[in-house]
């Protein structure tokens, strides 16, 4: 990621990936989610308190809780975007309370910090469909491959 666009991509305070690039992601899903029937659901999860060593443990944290597939990106080190997709996403309140509950499971009462470490999780609503297609998204009607029909054979579009 020592790349212009690696750079570009990044959260410079955590090192996950950045708003930015989760959106792009994001609407990627999203699109790939419409054409499947599947979902995806994003978790906004909001830091605050706690000791630097239980924040920095709960990055670790996150990477262990969530599957490969589900993208976690950060807006400073405060706040946290999880991205979930298909099976993960029918689940995202089961995965936002056990997301919550790491902030007690960090702090074991060992911090020297004034404040807790406190997580709270808050599911955004599944955006809206858009009904026109991108260029990514085939339809019926400019699929590459027509269905042959009584006159002709499968063929080319």
């Amino acid at each position: 990621m020592d790349t212009f666009l690696g750079v570009a991509l990044t959260d410079v305070a955590t090192g996950l990936p950045n708003i930015p690039y989760f959106r792009i992601i994001q609407n990627w899903e999203e699109r790939r989610a419409r054409r499947r029937k599947t979902l995806v659901r994003v978790i906004r999860v909001a830091v605050s308190g706690g000791a630097e060593a239980a924040r920095r443990a709960l990055l670790w944290r996150l990477c262990q809780e969530l599957r490969t597939s589900d993208l976690i990106a950060s807006e400073g080190r405060d706040t946290f975007h999880i991205l979930l997709t298909t099976p993960d996403a029918e689940n995202a309140a089961v995965i936002a309370e056990r997301v919550e509950h790491l902030g007690a499971i960090l702090e074991d009462g060992s911090s020297t910090a004034e404040q807790p470490l406190v997580i709270r999780t808050e599911i955004e609503p599944p955006t809206e469909q858009i009904a026109d297609k991108g260029p990514c998204d085939p339809c019926e009607e400019h699929e590459l491959v027509k269905p042959p029909s009584d006159d002709a054979p499968w063929r080319w579009g």
